[in-house]
């Protein structure tokens, strides 16, 4: 029987990064967390949780797709025979979610597994609504690829589709989408199953700068445009 192994990267997480880890240990995940230079005050979260998983540091932050990478490299390294989730820290995610895109992941060990939000309920952010809309139109008109929730943070995958992560560039949120672009230029497949939209406190807990972070993702995609035509 495969492994379900968690894989969570943190930056300044708060209590909810506890309850997530007590629920995952109670459906029996493998749990590998990285902490990526968090600040002083999540000392005490991670002193909590550090005998319930595998704490990973790092001493600076150096971005999401470095820590996802971290993660990653580690399970790779020490298993074999297992299926990776990964999950934002901050309480956006569902157990229930999480367990039905494992359990696809198993039944699909070529395919990447996505846990897309739907965006139809009216606690979702303005920003994070029509943002999405954005980068899902732009990202079907360049790859030819109907993906309706690139930016999702819940994602499974087979240990053969774990190497492939490796290899792909991004340091920060701009990682998720290059692994699409690579995914669909490539020809492996994505899947897609729909999953609850959790906003907390109007997502106030995210570390997504709109300016910053949605320069970098659209930089990735009219990069692929010009490779593709060259």
């Amino acid at each position: 029987m495969e492994k379900n192994i968690a894989l969570i990267p943190a930056y300044n997480p708060d209590y909810k990064l506890i309850n997530l880890i007590a629920e995952l240990i109670n459906n029996k995940f493998v749990i590998v967390v990285v902490n990526d230079g968090s600040n002083n005050d999540s000392l005490d979260i991670f002193n909590t949780i550090r005998d319930k998983c595998i704490l990973i540091d790092h001493e600076v932050n150096k971005g999401k797709g470095v820590a996802l990478k971290t993660g990653l490299q580690f399970i790779v390294n020490n298993f074999n025979d297992y299926v990776v989730v990964t999950l934002d820290c901050d309480g956006q995610h569902t157990i229930k979610d999480t367990i039905n895109i494992c359990r696809c992941a198993n039944e699909n060990t070529d395919s990447l597994i996505l846990g897309s939000r739907m965006f139809n309920t009216n606690d979702v952010p303005a920003r994070s609504k029509i943002g999405n809309k954005i980068t899902r139109g732009i990202f079907h008109l360049v790859t030819g690829n109907k993906i309706y929730d690139t930016q999702t943070g819940l994602r499974a995958f087979s240990e053969k589709i774990a190497k492939e992560l490796l290899h792909i560039d991004g340091d920060r949120f701009e990682y998720e989408i290059n692994v699409l672009l690579d995914f669909s230029k490539r020809k492996i497949p994505i899947k897609e199953i729909e999953i609850e939209t959790v906003y907390i406190d109007n997502n106030s807990s995210s570390h997504f700068k709109p300016i910053r972070d949605s320069f970098k993702i659209y930089k990735q995609i009219f990069k692929y445009i010009f490779m593709k035509k060259n």
